[in-house]
């Protein structure tokens, strides 16, 4: 779980890029659980404790989106001054 949410804070709130990691995180669930195809992954998931990469990197986000502004990074300069748009 952790080297599929590397870098988590940058993709988050996007179930379109979450879903091949949790596809990924899901076949070795399933291996790990020794259950096949028709079983549910979200009531595996409920039982063994794991929370879905998409709701792991949405928190992550929301996290970032209020520290970083605060931080003495380049990022808090980013942050406080957002690329506009331009027409090519």
């Amino acid at each position: 779980m952790p080297i599929g949410c590397y870098g988590e804070e940058t993709f988050g709130m996007s179930e379109a890029r979450c879903k091949p990691i949790q596809s990924e995180i899901d076949k070795a669930i399933r291996m790990v659980a020794n259950v096949g195809k028709s079983a549910a992954m979200e009531r595996i998931r409920n039982e063994l404790g794991i929370i879905p990469v998409f709701m792991r990197t949405s928190t992550a986000r929301e996290r970032a989106y209020h520290k970083w502004p605060t931080t003495k990074t380049w990022i808090a300069h980013l942050i406080k001054a957002p690329m506009k748009a331009r027409m090519a």
